[in-house]
């Protein structure tokens, strides 16, 4: 008899173009049959996160390996009289469309994203809820991207408050993180 194996739960950080690279990660612990059944993900680390919490983790690498800087050009929409240079409108609706209806709470794997309140600093834990949304708040860098209302509440990027969520990981119960 084998001993049952420890539960593994992933932190996936910020570093925005770099944390694609957490694509490279998944597909590692995939090759060697490692399934981690709880994922943190702040920034970047929840966009690629909450897409392989989704399945949808082939579309988003196939998105962002075939976007040219024309493509990411197209994505950049001014926010005049707004707290970030880009609204953030157009990749929001990109998103939205491809999370539609599924929300973090229904996942066949625990999931949840940092962000950081607007005004107050605090830590927030996006357990709930929709997943675009959620996904958004916590990779609204402030001064790039304007903050993503949630339940009533301004948010914007983790990564200031949490870099790598290791506390939620473990918070999920992640005996391996």
């Amino acid at each position: 008899m084998t001993a049952p194996r420890p539960a593994v739960a992933l932190a996936l950080g910020g570093g925005a173009a770099r944390g694609l690279a957490h694509i490279g990660v998944l597909r590692v612990l995939e090759k060697h049959g490692i399934r981690p059944t709880m994922v943190a993900g702040t920034s970047i680390g929840a966009v690629v996160g909450g897409m392989w919490a989704a399945g949808k983790l082939d579309a988003f690498e196939d998105w962002a390996l075939h976007l040219t800087k024309r493509g990411i050009l197209r994505y950049i929409d001014p926010a005049f009289a707004a707290p970030g240079l880009i609204s953030g409108k157009r990749l929001s609706d990109r998103l939205q469309m491809e999370l539609a209806g599924l929300e973090v709470e229904r996942l066949p794997v625990t999931f949840g994203t940092i962000a950081t309140e607007f005004g107050t600093g605090h830590e927030i834990w996006l357990t709930r809820g929709s997943l675009a949304d959620a996904i958004q708040a916590s990779y609204s860098l402030p001064g790039i991207f304007t903050p993503h209302k949630v339940g009533g509440r301004w948010l914007m990027d983790g990564a200031l408050v949490n870099p790598i969520p290791v506390s939620m990981a473990r918070a999920f119960g992640g005996m391996l993180v």
